[in-house]
């Protein structure tokens, strides 16, 4: 069993073999690297899935569903808390196109501490889930952008038409999506056709639960990717004033991520925690159909 760091100062990696557990490996330790380096890979142990659920359990077990996600996740467990990284409706082609990096949820007042993700069956080729360090992201803006991102926050808009907002919200009951909401954080109004649109204005920066860094962490890049690319008004991000994100802002983002990402490549049966207050994650695009990641989300932890 080896332990090795991704970058000088993010990341690690516990390398093992197919004859060593997991349920050997000091939990004590693992804490501390998850606090210390915000990113930690687990590999080479083949760990089924079984496993892998008993181990991330000594980490906290204050588990979330996807329920007002960006989009509806296969449910892979009876309680709907570990689920697929695929959407439940897309097609496979739609799967299998580039995220760019984001923290989950950062759309609501309540994102998940940690994230837990297990390989179940890697891509034959490329998909990579990619992670970068927030905090080295932040470093690399301008002090106009960051001063920018000091001073006006984000706001994210969702459009979803009847039909739609079921899905998102995980109810059939419209008052029950509006109190949903409301728990966390997000305004509502109903328009016509029983269009549900709702509103939240959030930070572009904040400060690590570990380490006090300064964070960029947020949902920007894959909404405008979304308005952008695909044409969707759906969802959309503005400054909270309502104006448009400063394309100058948006192109030191990408460049600092284009610098800063680091892809991991899967092997069946790894898995990695992330510190959902500190790094950004994404994908990188494929076209093997069997590919299938597990994600499990935590609300909070003691340590």
């Amino acid at each position: 069993m080896r332990i090795s760091k991704i970058s000088e100062v993010f990341g690690s990696t516990i390398e093992g073999t197919p004859q060593e557990k997991v349920g050997d490996i000091n939990p004590t330790l693992v804490k501390e690297l998850i606090k210390d380096r915000g990113t930690l890979v687990f590999t080479g142990f083949a760990t089924p899935l079984r496993e892998f659920e008993q181990f991330i359990r000594q980490f906290g077990d204050d588990f979330m569903s996807y329920q007002g996600g960006s989009y509806v996740r296969q449910k892979v467990s009876a309680d709907d808390t570990l689920l697929s990284t695929r959407s439940q409706f897309a097609r496979e082609r739609e799967d299998s196109f580039e995220l760019p990096l984001h923290g989950e949820m950062y759309y609501t007042n309540s994102p998940p501490v940690m994230l837990w993700f297990f390989c179940e069956r890697p891509s034959d080729t490329d998909g990579e889930t990619t992670i970068c360090d927030g905090a080295q992201i932040y470093e690399a803006l301008s002090s106009d952008s960051q001063d920018l991102l000091a001073k006006r926050k984000l706001k994210y808009v969702r459009r979803y038409k009847d039909g739609e907002w079921q899905r998102i919200y995980q109810t059939n009951d419209l008052n029950e999506a509006i109190k949903f909401c409301a728990g966390n954080g997000l305004d509502t109004r109903v328009e016509d056709g029983g269009v549900l649109t709702t509103e939240y204005v959030a930070p572009g920066v904040i400060k690590s639960r570990w380490g006090d860094h300064l964070v960029y962490i947020n949902n920007m890049l894959p909404v405008l990717w979304q308005e952008q690319q695909l044409g969707r008004q759906t969802s959309i991000v503005r400054l909270e004033d309502g104006s448009r994100i400063p394309e100058q802002l948006i192109k030191e983002v990408i460049a600092a991520q284009e610098r800063l990402i680091i892809p991991m490549r899967w092997r069946r049966g790894d898995f990695a925690v992330i510190d959902n207050t500190r790094v950004m994650h994404g994908r990188r695009p494929f076209s093997d159909p069997k590919r299938e990641i597990y994600l499990r989300m935590v609300r909070e932890v003691s340590f």
